[in-house]
């Protein structure tokens, strides 16, 4: 980390800046502390923070709400990609500059433009295809998109995925089957959700006290896990080849009747989905059958 610090201008100035400039190696952890660090500063200390194009994060307040905004950033940051400048300002900062922050550019984008939509196949008693739900998450392209190459670093991308989710529920009404809806764990409030909200593998170290299901794991980390003591009331899991050298028992422990299997895009892999007594798909292979299904009903 590399820390500077700008000469003072004459007089004693009534306010001053303290920037946080990410390097491209700074790891997503690491970054999210800081932020939250200065985002706590402003909150609490009467200062406020801003975001440029640049990747540089601004956190403008007095002097002593700086300087221990500074000395703990400086804890978090000691020796990682990343910069600390301080600024003295001589006259009142300027309003900060709307439209270039990636906190500006997506909340003027319509957030239903920047998620994803995945319906899930089912089959009722019979085998009879059916809707089983849908499946709503921040879309990794849609996103990229909106915030062009200046927001490419993946602290950026982890960022903009939260703020896109957060603003999704209540724009998307339930659905046939049940609504599966991604969010970051913190985003979850007290109570049951309208909806089941799709959690990271991360959550799974302090399962949340409602239903849920959770994005993955992947077929590296199952292959390690009890599959008996795996939380979720859903598992969305993407279909991987490495899945088929899991035995039986695991599917028979982990319950398949839990497990969305995801990317699903040929008649085989849904084949092996269903000996394992996997009944819920989604992917190119769901898509065209349930694309099927409506022209029938329709």
């Amino acid at each position: 980390m590399i820390a500077l610090t700008h000469p003072a201008q004459d007089g004693p100035p009534p306010m001053a800046a303290l920037l946080f400039r990410p390097g491209p190696n700074l790891a997503p952890e690491a970054h999210r502390i800081a932020r939250a660090l200065l985002e706590d500063a402003a909150r609490n200390r009467g200062g406020r923070v801003s975001s440029t194009a640049d990747g540089t994060w601004r956190l403008v307040a007095a002097p002593p709400a700086l300087d221990m905004a500074r000395r703990a950033l400086s804890a978090v940051l000691n020796g990682r990609d990343a910069a600390l400048v301080t600024e003295a300002l001589a006259v009142p900062p300027a309003p900060i500059e709307t439209g270039t922050g990636l906190e500006a550019i997506l909340s003027a984008r319509p957030v239903i433009g920047l998620l994803e939509f995945r319906p899930i196949l089912g089959f009722g008693p019979g085998g009879v295809p059916r809707p089983a739900g849908l499946r709503v998450l921040p879309s990794a392209s849609a996103i990229a998109s909106a915030l062009g190459p200046a927001w490419a670093g993946e602290p950026w991308k982890s960022h903009a995925w939260g703020l896109v989710a957060r603003r999704a529920p209540g724009l998307v009404p339930d659905t046939e089957g049940g609504l599966h809806l991604d969010l970051p764990p913190e985003a979850l409030g007290e109570g049951a959700p309208g909806f089941l909200p799709v959690l990271p593998p991360r959550a799974l170290a302090c399962p949340p006290p409602v239903p849920f299901a959770v994005d993955g794991p992947g077929a590296a980390a199952l292959a390690l896990i009890d599959p008996a003591r795996l939380p979720g009331a859903v598992l969305h899991l993407a279909h991987d080849p490495a899945l088929h050298a899991l035995p039986g028992e695991f599917w028979r422990q982990l319950g398949p009747g839990r497990v969305v299997l995801e990317g699903v895009a040929d008649a085989a892999a849904a084949e092996w989905g269903l000996a394992q007594g996997i009944a819920r798909f989604s992917g190119p292979w769901a898509d065209r059958l349930l694309a099927v299904l409506r022209r029938r009903s329709g």
